[in-house]
């Protein structure tokens, strides 16, 4: 091999190696860029399981209140119904009295 294909030869293994320190060199940065991004990504991940977690507490949360909720009301209508019926009861006496009352107070007038 003569001086100048020599020569060649050396220049052609500089230029790939520059090549590849180049190519290299831009791996590097894209590998920071996409290092950024999935920092990014891992945190969006985190913050959003955090949120889906804390729905599901406050979904949890509502549920239960409805139930205590429901039970409020079933009792509280089971209570209008128990006075109702006091009502009627009372109703009923209070017919009862004043038919007494219209008997007694009739018989005194003269009436029967």
């Amino acid at each position: 091999m003569d001086e100048e294909n020599f020569q060649r030869a050396i220049d052609i293994i500089l230029q790939n190696q520059a090549r590849f320190y180049s190519d290299l060199h831009q791996l590097q940065e894209e590998q920071k860029e996409a290092k950024k991004r999935a920092d990014v990504l891992e945190r969006v991940s985190v913050n959003l399981y955090n949120s889906s977690v804390e729905q599901g507490k406050s979904i949890k949360e509502l549920r239960d209140s409805q139930k205590e909720t429901d039970e409020r009301f079933r009792e509280t209508d089971k209570r209008f119904r128990e006075t109702d019926e006091r009502f009627s009861e009372t109703d009923e006496r209070l017919n009862a009295v004043i038919f007494m009352a219209e008997k007694f107070f009739g018989a005194q007038n003269g009436k029967s």
